[in-house]
């Protein structure tokens, strides 16, 4: 006698379908998490990495922190600047003197230390083409650099930092946006005499406009609330401090309402900006009690006496 195959009834295959559904709607949410941890993993290695880079270079200079950005031909320091990264990345040969200018950044100079330059780029970034540069033609491939050097560090003595675990070294002032083609330091310096070092001085009453005297954070757009989302595998981003201690930090716990012209300040003593938008956007930064430098980056600061900074 044969055997008759039997077939799913509609009702079977619909209840089939939905637990399926159910399966994926609870499971995708996990898998997108850990996915996301897995790239917070990465950028912290990668920072973490950077660091150490620094720390063995301090090996070979007397403890002396690179140079976080280079000097131009004439002398001039500059102090904001993009440096091409790698150096020689330009489709054109450069002149000796333009590339013994862009070695000065940090992200260069410690490339012998480091060995590699991807890892100056997060897992998920956004590569922002500062200059429209046709990056087709490059000799080498060029850097995408989410880190930015803490440019109070210049040429700054390692073992004259107060707080190694507190002060930042590295991190991402643009948040989630990198950079292609080129390294910078942040905050930085003003530096207008070129005859005259460019090092960082500790905050006065009547601080002027003299060398390392002041400092402020660049925002990408030029203005003073800046269009990077902090935000990158959640509400925060990595930071590498002075001592190579590399953690995910968490940004913008106090957000301002859209539309308001209100700001709810951040904790000044955790976080550089003080106030973000909805979407993870900083709105100024704090600055020390005799308003001349970005409060978090003093080598000299103890990160006990806070005083009363100021929000700008």
């Amino acid at each position: 006698m044969r055997q008759q195959n039997r077939a799913f009834t509609l009702i079977e295959l619909l209840v089939v379908i939905a637990i399926i559904a159910i399966l994926a709607a609870i499971l995708f949410p996990v898998f997108a998490q850990a996915k996301a941890a897995a790239k917070k993993a990465s950028a912290i290695s990668n920072s973490k990495q950077i660091g150490t880079g620094v720390a063995i270079y301090l090996a070979d200079s007397d403890d002396v922190m690179p140079r976080a950005f280079g000097r131009i031909p004439s002398g001039a320091h500059a102090t904001t600047y993009v440096h091409d990264t790698p150096e020689d990345w330009w489709p054109t040969p450069l002149s000796n003197a333009y590339l013994e200018f862009v070695r000065g950044n940090w992200a260069n100079n410690t490339q012998p230390y480091r060995k590699n330059y991807d890892m100056l780029d997060t897992p998920g970034s956004i590569p922002i083409n500062l200059f429209n540069d046709n990056f087709a033609t490059a000799r080498r491939k060029p850097a995408v650099t989410s880190f930015q050097m803490n440019g109070l560090l210049n040429t700054w003595s390692a073992t004259a930092i107060n707080a190694p675990s507190s002060l930042i070294m590295f991190w991402q002032p643009w948040g989630r946006d990198a950079i292609q083609g080129y390294g910078t330091a942040n905050p930085t310096l003003t530096c207008n005499t070129a005859a005259a070092p460019c090092q960082y001085v500790p905050p006065t009453p009547t601080c002027s406009s003299a060398n390392g005297q002041w400092s402020g954070i660049v925002w990408k757009n030029g203005k003073a609330a800046n269009t990077s989302s902090q935000w990158q595998y959640g509400r925060g981003s990595v930071v590498t401090y002075a001592d190579t201690s590399t953690k995910f930090v968490s940004r913008g716990a106090n957000i301002r309402a859209t539309g308001s012209t209100a700001r709810v300040l951040s904790d000044f003593r955790k976080d550089p900006y003080f106030s973000y938008d909805q979407s993870g956007a900083p709105h100024g930064e704090w600055q020390d009690t005799n308003f001349c430098h970005s409060l978090l980056f003093m080598p000299d600061f103890d990160f006990q006496n806070f005083g009363n900074p100021f929000a700008w």
